[in-house]
């Protein structure tokens, strides 16, 4: 067998290289911008220079000849155009956002917001005050909604606007884009990877009159914990404003019920209690107690089967009762109920306790996660949490004995005094989504004992994985203050959560805004490791598939899958392989693909997410002949090499021979299509080392026919095996 021509003929690259990506999925750092600011540019004019003409200095070691520039004019103002696409490889990436979307967003401005919206813009009111503007405000109050309305509202229309991702370890300024005419905002929430130093400031002082000259802002939201008082001249183009109260909840909440059009909602937020509740909330929980009143609105009319119409304001007197009292128990915090359910258990009058006992707190937590669900099913929920308490208590454990529960309420009576219902086939409906989210909180805040007991508790249910109220639920309380620490212990061998579940708590978690860089540095560290890869590659799977998944995260799953497919562990390349193939269906998966299989050949490596990359390239679909035969592929992919190195390889031999023989089955109905694969292969499959591979191929398409003629293995078998050797090495030749 000989190597003795080209698999394809040369093509023209049809997409620049994209940077590289460094191993914790970060770009690498930018180059110099003026290391790069005269290459390409070539004297301009001809004949004599024109006198004011200046002379570049010779690059060292490339001649003493120098270079006239006659035009300088022209070389200044490109110059900061060089630079800018220079800066273009290694800087922060993010969604350009749709300005019109942006102001159709309800937004309250009163109060201090109202203040603060002022004190961002220049005297006239017309755009920001600095190119560069801090808003420093606690988590939760709102401020990225406040910088985006800012910039939407008070930039230019042609000014793009750009959500960035701060995808670093550290604050660099020189990760921060900057083309002419964008608003970018940026936040800044991560306490491990955000904290701005004094150098920074520094440093985006000098940024700021780099955006002013581009017509262009940047807004960074800062974490109040993260800011610590820096010292900004107010000569510099930076501008700082503090955000230290949230919009009024009540206003926030009405604005929401206005934009989804169900203003006649709005009445039922007027009655004293639910004002109260209202009062208490931050601007996020006030976003979140809008959709609570839509959906108890839609449920009340789901459960009445009656309609209700909300599209125009109502008066007081209008208001239907069994609605109000809906969305007065949605909007509650039920803190004042649960201070005396989980208070002191004292006799009243009638001799019933004000608070629950220890197995009816329990079986009041397996209402909240459970919602809906067979008796027996809370029934036992309840019990192995009870039974997870009194083990984490050791022998002074405050279980009850089986004579004391026997000797209490029955367990219908326990299920009616916790707020449920049992329905005929005693079925338990606890149909109080709010409710039950406060009690979770309510004993998450209240007992911190509690907290790792719980989790265990959540999280080895039965059925748990597939259960959308438990994923809920955990997520509710891992991720509750902000910090991804229990997390982090759900992943360790002391729970034994299940994959499934694991994965959709990831999920949830890198798509936070307030940890979601923090989950994503925990799937880079479990990425490596045998124990949890695996859950790495099914929650990076999730998020590639997401219909609305940005560029930034798609970098951030990748670089977490190639890491577990480079980890050496056999399932974790194999569930790879397969999320791959899924990248591979569609236009955005394949570019993706070539960038693994690019970095992949550079490096050299074996096997990994290279080889996986590439093998899930080869079921991309094709027209008349496979993909990677077209003229389509980038020629930075060496489509020859690729397919020697796996059939080369014992490991990915056998993924590679089903996927070619797959090619060269379905081109069989075409004797011009087949001829065109079968050409296309020869030189690959010319090779001692690949000698094996070559005849195992040929065996798998043995059965296969060309035109219903000619036996494809025989075809393969006399083309590439040297008739001299045929005596010596026979094939099965049996006709298909």
């Amino acid at each position: 067998m000989s190597n003795d021509r080209p698999l394809l003929p040369p093509r023209h690259p049809d997409e620049p290289d994209s940077p590289l990506t460094e191993a914790d999925g970060m770009a690498p750092w930018p180059p110099d911008p003026s290391s790069n600011a005269t290459q390409g540019t070539e004297a301009a004019g001809g004949g004599q220079a024109h006198p004011a003409a200046f002379v570049v200095p010779p690059v060292p070691d490339t001649g003493s000849a120098p270079i006239t520039v006659n035009r300088p004019e022209f070389f200044v103002n490109h110059a900061d155009k060089i630079i800018n696409e220079t800066r273009k490889q290694g800087i922060l990436e993010g969604p350009t956002l749709s300005r019109r979307r942006i102001k159709q967003e309800p937004i309250v401005r009163e109060g201090q917001w109202a203040e603060t919206w002022q004190q961002a813009l220049d005297p006239a009111g017309l755009h920001p005050r600095k190119p560069v503007l801090i808003i420093v405000a606690p988590r939760s109050y709102g401020s990225t909604t406040l910088a985006l309305h800012l910039l939407a509202r008070h930039t230019d229309e042609d000014t793009d606007i750009v959500k960035l991702d701060a995808d670093w370890k550290t604050p660099k300024v020189g990760w921060l884009p900057a083309e002419e005419r964008h608003a970018y905002q940026i936040d800044l929430k991560d306490p491990h990877h955000d904290r701005l130093s004094a150098d920074f400031l520094t440093m985006l002082e000098e940024h700021a009159g780099l955006l002013e000259k581009l017509g262009s802002y940047l807004v960074l939201n800062v974490a109040k914990e993260l800011w610590t008082d820096h010292y900004i001249p107010v000569q510099s183009g930076i501008h700082v404003v503090h955000l230290n109260e949230p919009p009024p909840a009540q206003n926030v909440v009405e604005a929401q019920l206005r934009a989804r059009e169900a203003p006649g909602l709005i009445a039922y937020l007027h009655a004293d209690k639910t004002k109260a509740s209202l009062s208490r909330l931050d601007a996020v929980e006030a976003v979140r107690m809008a959709d609570s009143v839509v959906l108890a609105w839609r449920e009340h009319e789901r459960l009445t089967d009656s309609s209700l119409p909300m599209d125009v304001p109502l008066s007081w007197s209008a208001l239907d009762a069994g609605l109000a009292e809906r969305i007065a128990s949605a909007l509650s915090d039920w803190r004042d109920k649960l201070d005396i359910l989980f208070g002191e258990t004292v006799s009243v009058h009638g001799g019933k306790d004000t608070s629950l006992p220890l197995e009816d707190r329990c079986l009041l937590l397996a209402l909240a996660v459970h919602q809906s669900a067979p008796m027996p099913v809370v029934a036992k929920a309840a019990r192995d949490l009870q039974q997870i308490i009194s083990a984490d208590a050791g022998e002074s454990g405050f279980a009850s004995t089986t004579s004391a529960a026997f000797a209490s309420r029955g367990l219908r009576r326990r299920v009616v005094d916790a707020g449920a219902g049992v329905g005929t086939h005693d079925e338990v409906v606890f149909d109080q989504p709010g409710y039950g989210r406060a009690v979770l909180t309510y004993v998450w805040d209240n007992y911190e004992v509690m907290r790792e007991p719980l989790l265990k508790w959540i999280t080895s249910g039965e059925g748990s994985e597939a259960n959308e109220h438990v994923v809920d639920a955990i997520a509710a309380l891992t991720l509750r203050h902000g910090n991804v620490d229990h997390l982090v212990q759900l992943g360790t061998q002391t729970y034994s959560v299940k994959e499934a579940l694991l994965s959709a708590l990831l999920v949830q978690a890198v798509q936070d805004e307030h940890i979601g860089r923090q989950a994503w540095g925990i799937l880079y560290g479990w990425a490596s490791g045998k124990e949890r890869a695996t859950t790495v590659v099914t929650a990076c799977r999730q998020v590639l598939n997401s219909p609305d998944v940005t560029s930034s995260q798609a970098r951030m799953a990748m670089v977490r899958l190639r890491r577990a497919a480079n980890s050496g562990h056999e399932s974790a390349w194999s569930e790879a392989l397969k999320a791959l193939v899924e990248q591979a269906q569609h236009p955005a998966g394949v570019a993706r693909l070539i960038t693994e299989v690019r970095t992949w050949q550079q490096s050299g490596r074996s096997r990994g997410a290279g080889t996986a990359a590439f093998l899930a390239l080869m079921s991309v679909p094709g027209t008349t002949i496979p993909w990677l035969l077209s003229n389509e592929v980038p020629s930075e992919v060496d489509v020859k090499r690729a397919l020697q190195n796996l059939l080369g390889d014992l490991d990915t031999a056998p993924e590679a021979i089903n996927r070619l023989t797959t090619w060269i089955r379905q081109s069989a109905t075409d004797p011009d299509t087949y001829a065109r694969v079968r050409d296309g292969l020869l030189p690959v499959l010319r090779g001692q080392k690949i000698f094996k591979a070559s005849v195992s191929l040929m065996q798998a398409l043995e059965h296969v026919s060309v035109d219903g003629q000619t036996n494809a293995a025989n075809d393969f078998w006399d083309r590439l095996v040297d008739p001299r050797v045929r005596t010596v090495i026979q094939l099965n030749r049996d006709p298909a």
